[in-house]
């Protein structure tokens, strides 16, 4: 179970899953005592959830041929609609502030790019042009925020375009989902002490405040989101990760 995405109320979140036997996106209550499964099947490695502003959709990206495509499906379950299609590859969805775009990256102009489309479909504009990987808007829409794939930091450019800055060291390469925006700022996985931590980084101020301190180091790639509250995060852990020994009995 890895890469949440709460929901704006914050009473349940998306998450993506090998829990049925293959990658597929699930739907859980804020306490985890409730779970349902929200695709199925047709879009191998169907991952990297993110909820629309309104709470009514979540995109994702998935391989029903070969090459990763967004996809938007209703958060109360139903058939996905696939806005973008090609010979590239498109993942790890984020949606613009009033819920009108959505933000991904993709190799379709020979390195990964962040780019935006429509969420009803269309044509998909690229943002940047010095490598990107999630992207994700400011609250008031003035800014993209990004990661890059294989360098440490966060990036951002005004959303009308622009010179980029990097703002940020951390996260460090690797962890590049492991940030969010929200109203208050940053939040993001923080490797320049001697203990892991999450904190928060003010871009007004500058201000860097600690949120919590981690025990270990989180598996790479996506892991965290915080609710429209600001009081609680969720972060992806390995503590209890394991393997089982299967006996099949009368094989053929």
């Amino acid at each position: 179970d890895s890469a949440p995405s709460f929901a704006p109320d914050g009473m349940q979140f998306a998450f993506q899953s090998w829990r049925s036997g293959t990658q597929e996106l699930w739907i859980s209550s804020r306490d985890g005592l409730s779970l349902r499964q929200l695709t199925s099947g047709g879009r191998r490695m169907t991952g990297s959830p993110s909820f629309s502003p309104d709470g009514q959709e979540v995109a994702f990206d998935g391989r029903p041929a070969g090459h990763s495509h967004i996809f938007v499906v209703s958060a109360a379950g139903g058939s996905p609609r696939e806005i973008t299609s090609g010979e590239s590859n498109d993942i790890l969805p984020r949606w613009s502030a009033d819920g009108q775009f959505v933000y991904f990256a993709s190799n379709r102009s020979g390195a990964w790019q962040a780019w935006k489309i429509s969420a009803r479909g269309g044509q998909p504009r690229q943002v940047t042009t010095n490598g990107a990987f999630v992207a994700i808007e400011s609250p008031d829409g003035r800014w993209v925020y990004y990661t890059k794939s294989d360098l440490d930091g966060i990036w951002r450019i005004p959303a009308s375009g622009g010179p980029e800055e990097r703002i940020l060291a951390q996260p460090p390469a690797g962890y590049w989902g492991y940030w969010c925006v929200a109203a208050r700022g940053i939040y993001l996985f923080d490797t320049e002490l001697s203990k892991p931590r999450i904190v928060l980084y003010d871009p007004v101020t500058k201000k860097i405040t600690r949120v919590a301190t981690l025990d270990r180091y989180p598996p790479p790639y996506s892991g965290l989101t915080v609710n429209r509250g600001e009081d609680e995060l969720l972060i992806t852990d390995e503590h209890d990760a394991g393997s089982h020994i299967t006996l099949v009995e009368n094989f053929r």
